[in-house]
Parts: structure tokens; sequence; C-alpha cells
């Protein structure tokens, strides 16, 4: 995993890059957000250790860049003087965690795990996307769902197939974006609660692709679906 750090001060910068050589990953340092923007566009890295306050463009207005950018990069923000309220704006402005410094070595290394989960969870949900998932039939349906993602909002999935679902709600969330999805299939209880990003935006409603369903509940969705089809005896 190449992690870009972007930090100010060199001994904090030196550390943070021993600590990320030493889990196994590849830094890359910089001082500044200006310098961290240009390099995305060189070489984009696998993830983002952000500091706060750098000198010229900050850690807020850079994340704020990156969202208008829609360039999805798993980052965390640290510092040690920010303020709670600077805090939150980070995390509403896509930071997947803020972390107040001293950041310990402990510390790090469960950040770098955190980060390795993201970067392969979304490695995984590009392949999905590439291999389009909706060759496989999928069958009307109208069943309640709740959609989680930092808010939580009802809807109704309208069409369902073992790859994935289609649902009508208000949820705010963009293509690439990944909720939560809960609802019960027709077959009944047990409930499915499954990680699923949004593949595209539809008149109808929003297309997501199933991130970590369990075998089990595969096998349910597959069976229903194959009831539903036309060949089906």
């Amino acid at each position: 995993m190449r992690v870009l750090i972007v930090e100010d001060v060199p001994a904090e910068a030196e550390a943070f890059a021993d600590l990320v050589s030493h889990h196994g990953h590849q830094p890359i340092v910089v001082e500044s957000a200006e310098a961290a923007l240009d390099s995305l566009t060189v070489s984009p890295p696998d993830a983002i250790l952000l500091e706060m306050y750098l000198p010229g463009m900050s850690g807020l207005e850079f994340l704020r860049v990156l969202s208008e950018r829609r360039q999805r990069l798993p980052v965390v923000a640290t510092s040690g003087a920010v303020s709670e309220a600077e805090a939150r704006q980070s995390l509403k402005l896509g930071a997947v965690e803020f972390l107040p410094k001293p950041l310990g070595p402990d510390q790090l290394g469960v950040v770098l795990d955190f980060l390795e989960l993201e970067v392969l969870t979304r490695r995984f949900t590009e392949d999905v996307m590439r291999l389009n998932r909706r060759r496989y039939p999928r069958v009307r349906v109208s069943l309640d769902v709740k959609v989680e993602n930092a808010a939580s909002a009802a809807g109704r999935v309208v069409d369902l197939s073992p790859f994935g679902v289609k649902v009508r709600s208000a949820a705010d969330v963009e293509p690439g974006g990944t909720v939560r999805l809960s609802f019960c299939p027709p077959d009944g209880e047990p409930l499915i609660s499954v990680l699923s990003l949004l593949v595209r935006r539809d008149p109808d409603g929003h297309a997501f692709t199933f991130v970590d369903l369990t075998n089990p509940d595969f096998l349910r969705l597959k069976k229903f679906v194959d009831s539903r089809l036309p060949h089906s005896v």
C-alpha cells in the first residue's frame, strides 16, 4: 500500500515514514497540501495521512478539493491543535478518521490496518463493477430496506438479484459510495445486512452491488430469483 504522508514538520514526517515502512507499506512524504495535490495527478497513492495545519492550503481545504474532484481516497486526518469543530468538519468533508497527536506507534499500526482494509474493499468493489454483475437476471420485488451510511434512511427495494438490488430512497449517496443495506428477502427471516456499493443512479432508483454478502445469503437470493424466472419449473 502506498501511503502519502502530508506533514510539514520534518521530524514527524520522518517518524511517520519509518512507521509506515515498518508495517510493510511504502511512504511518500510531501510538506504541503499543494504538493500533495500535484502528486495525486502524477501517481495517486492508495491512502493519505494528512496533517490539518499546513503552510498555505490547510488540511480542510485539501479535503474540500478532493471532494470537489470526487477523488475517493481514504484519508486519515491528524493534528495536535485542531478544534473539535474542525475535526468534525474533516469527517464531513470525507476523511475516514480523525486522530489527535501525538500518535503512538501502536495507534498508527491500527490506522494502517484500517486503511489497508479500505483499499482492499475499494479494489474489490471496482473489480465487481468491471465484471458488470447485471448480467445475472433481476426480478421485480417490493421490500422495505434500511439504508445506513453517515445517517440512516428508509427505502424500498424494487428489483433484486444475488449480486445487487435497486433501491428507491432519499439517502444521500454518490456513485462509488458504500452503505449498509438491511432487508428481509421474500423468503422471510433472518434479516440480510450487507455492505453495498452504489454503481449508478437510474431514474427509477439507485443500483447497488453487494460487497460482503455471505454465501448462505447469496444462495437464498439466488434460489428466490431463479424461482421467479420464466424458465423456472
